[in-house]
Formats: structure tokens, sequence, C-alpha cells
């Protein structure tokens, strides 16, 4: 790319000084034709008022080549040579295309190289008016050297070669700062990339810039982060996973191991095909957990439009009979028939999974343990709330609770009673309420209950 860059200067620069160094000399050429036309006029105006006096027209020529640094040369129509200010001519006859032209009434211009030397030549005619017309009776030719001319324009170019010079250094300079300021970060970028593909999930990289580039740093390792986050969910939901698989294939194993050790009894054989059974419905669950995580991201909602509170209302009933099972206080409280936008079923197995959880999580230390569904119609939104009274859950977890495999069990909230579950409950919850752009947010103190509420933009 720097090859590119100086490339464009130098050819930025070149074409700029041939155009310039043209136009100088342009204007140089006229300006010197333009003056050597004026003392041609002057020379032939002088001739003819003074064509008697051979002597003055010589001093004249001889004054008037010194101003100009040049030579002059009076003819006559046969291109005879009369007067030169360098006196080596005279009397000799010349001939060339400025001359032919003046002598048919025309000034012309050229120039030519003579030994080795540019050469502008300049003629004019000489007339006179007797009354009756004009006659041509001579030419004035005027012959200057270009040497202080391309001494001029030389020395322009070198001067322009060194402004050439040391402006692409400065712009190169510039260009390499720049280039480095801003493939710098692509660079630290790249390696992030491959630092990521590599595995090294949650890598970061030190943002000190606020533009585009800044914001796509800040983007990777907002990436980078969640990518970290993922993995490290997904670790320990297998990790949990696994131990929830171990706990029944290890109760099966051993109910096995006593039915093959010695004679039992047909009562004994029930007893312990039953508590097979119940492990392998465990099992069977669990894989309906493992089945329903994976096809989180897969979910396709039927949108219609339900009555909120009859979904609030089948939910609770539905799991009233649970809540009565572990003396749990459950309740409805709705002011008015709400209309929404939503996939009922999906939206009704959210209400019964934080019911539920609101009922596992309950506090077995206090006497009177409940939940409470509550549905409100703000101005701009419609407002479900799951309270309770339950566990609780420390405010340093709750930034954590939607993710993947999180039990508040596993937090050390109590250690009595096992309570099932696989801590994917709220991550469902989540994942269908995003896919309609709802919202919820949890307040939550241990020993004093928790608050789920979701909010449906109307």
């Amino acid at each position: 790319m720097l090859i590119v860059y100086s490339l464009i200067l130098i050819l930025a620069f070149s074409a700029f000084g041939i155009l310039i160094v043209n136009n100088y000399k342009d204007i140089r050429m006229r300006n010197v034709e333009v003056r050597l036309f004026q003392t041609a006029n002057i020379v032939a105006d002088t001739y003819k008022a003074n064509m008697e006096d051979i002597i003055y027209t010589r001093f004249m020529v001889k004054s008037y080549g010194q101003q100009a640094g040049s030579r002059i040369l009076i003819l006559d129509k046969n291109k005879n040579v009369l007067v030169d200010n360098y006196n080596a001519l005279i009397n000799k006859t010349l001939d060339n295309r400025e001359i032919r032209n003046s002598l048919k009434g025309n000034s012309s211009s050229g120039i030519y190289t003579i030994n080795n030397e540019e050469v502008l030549h300049i003629s004019v005619p000489i007339t006179r008016n007797d009354g009756l017309e004009i006659q041509i009776i001579g030419a004035v030719l005027i012959s200057t050297s270009m040497d202080s001319l391309n001494l001029d324009i030389q020395t322009l170019k070198d001067s322009m070669l060194k402004i050439a010079i040391a402006a692409l250094t400065i712009s190169l300079a510039v260009v390499i700062i720049f280039s480095n300021r801003i493939t710098k970060p692509l660079r630290e970028l790249t390696y992030g990339v491959e630092k990521l593909s590599t595995g090294d999930l949650g890598f970061h990289i030190d943002r000190k810039r606020d533009d585009e580039i800044g914001r796509l740093i800040q983007s990777f390792n907002d990436m980078s982060h969640k990518l970290n986050t993922i993995e490290q969910n997904r670790k320990t939901f297998i990790n949990s996973i696994s131990h929830e698989l171990r706990t029944p294939l290890t109760s099966i194993k051993a109910l096995i191991d006593s039915l093959l050790i010695g004679d039992n009894s047909i009562d004994t054989y029930r007893e312990y095909l039953g508590d097979v059974y119940n492990e392998t419905e465990r099992m069977e669950r669990l894989v309906g957990y493992l089945t329903t995580s994976i096809r989180l991201e897969d979910m396709i909602l039927d949108i219609k439009a339900c009555e909120l509170n009859s979904i609030l209302d089948e939910a609770v009933k539905l799991m009233a009979p649970y809540a009565k099972k572990m003396e749990v206080d459950i309740k409805f409280k709705s002011t008015e028939d709400i209309v929404i936008m939503c996939d009922r079923d999906r939206i009704k197995e959210v209400f019964i999974n934080l019911i539920d959880n609101s009922i596992k999580y309950r506090d077995e230390q206090k006497d009177n343990n409940y939940v409470i569904v509550a549905l409100k119609n703000c101005k701009d939104h419609i407002a479900v709330t799951v309270r309770d009274n339950g566990l609780g859950i420390s405010r340093s977890e709750l930034s954590n609770i939607f993710q993947g495999g999180f039990r508040i069990l596993d937090k050390g909230i109590i250690k009595g009673e096992n309570i099932k579950g696989y801590g994917i409950g709220l991550a469902i919850v989540k994942n269908v309420l995003d896919k309609h752009n709802w919202t919820i947010s949890v307040d939550s103190l241990p020993k004093q209950g928790s608050v789920f509420t979701i909010i449906i933009p109307t």
C-alpha cells in the first residue's frame, strides 16, 4: 500500500511540475517575443525616418541591440543585409522563413538550433506609404539567444525537483505515521481474531480511540466477552448435566447389582424395578430439558391476539395443585381484561416456569409461603409481576440467573432438602421474552423473597 501511495504522490508532483514549467516557459517566451517585436517595429520606424543617414541608423541599431541583448539586422527587399550591429553580415544575403514572411508583409517568429544553441528569430516588415500604395522596402530581423531563458527554466526545474523531493518525503512520513496509526489497531484486531480462533475466548484488546475503529474494537471485546460467557455457561451446564446423569445411572446400577446378588422375592423385584423406573423417568426429564435448551435459538413463534388474563389464570390453576402440595399459597390479581399479541403456548410456559421456581424455592423455615401473580395496565406498558417470599437470591448473583445452568441451590443459599431442577428454566423464559421484544427484571434479597417483573410494550 505504501508503494501505491508513493507512486501516486510521485505522479502527482511530476504532473504538477511539468505543468508549472511549461506554463512558465510559455509566458517567458511570449514576453520575450512581445518585447523584441516592439523593438523591431521601433527600429523599422527609425530606419524609415533616417534612410539617408546610414551612420545614425547603424548607431541606433547598435544601441537597441545592446539594450535588447540581441543581434539586429536591417535587410532590403532583396534580402541583402544593410545594417548589422555586429558588423559581420553587412552586404551579405540572408534567407529564412521569417525574412520571407516579412517581405510579404507579415511579422513572424521562430526558434532554431544553431551550434547546439537555441536561438529565437523574429522579423517585421519595413513599409513605406507613398500616398498611392504601401510598399515593402525591407525587413528587420532580430536574433536572440535562449540560453538565459533555458537557464532560468532549468533553475526552476531544479527548485521544483527539490521541493517535490521534500514534499514527497514529508508526505510519505505523514502517510507512514497515519497508516501505522490506522493499521496498528487493525493488526491488533487480527491478532485478537486469531486468538479467538485458537480458543482463547475472552481475549481483550485495549481501546485507545473513540472513532470507528475504536467502536469496532469495543464490539470485538463485547463479542469476545459474550463468547467467553457462553463457553463458561456451556461448561457449567455440561458439568451440571453430567452430574445429574451420573446420579440416576449410579442408582440404577446399584439396584441391578442388588437384584443380581442372591435370590429375592417377587416383591423385592417389583420394588427395585419401580425404583429403576423412577430413575429412568428422571433421566427422561433431563433429556427433555437438554432438548429444550438446544432448541432455544431455533424457536419459531406463533403470534396471535390472546387474552393475557386467560393465560395467567390457566398458568395459576395448573400450578395450584403443586403449590398446595408444597404448602404455598398462590394468588392471582388482575383488574381488567387485556388483549396482547403473543405466542400463547410459549408465554404460558414462561409464567409456569416463573411460578414453578417461586414454589420450588420456598423457604421451609417460614410458616406461611406465598406466590402472588399480578397484572397491571400502565400508561405505556403492561406489567406482570410474580412475587414470592421464598429463599431469595443474592444481589451479586442477579445478573447470572437468566444463564443456563444457574441454580440458587448451587450458590450456598440453603443446605437442606435437594430440589430437582437443571437450571435452564429462566434461560427459556429470557429467550422467549426476548423473541417477543419484552423485558424481564428481578429484584431479590436472601431470605426475603423475589419479584420478577415482565414489561410488555403497548
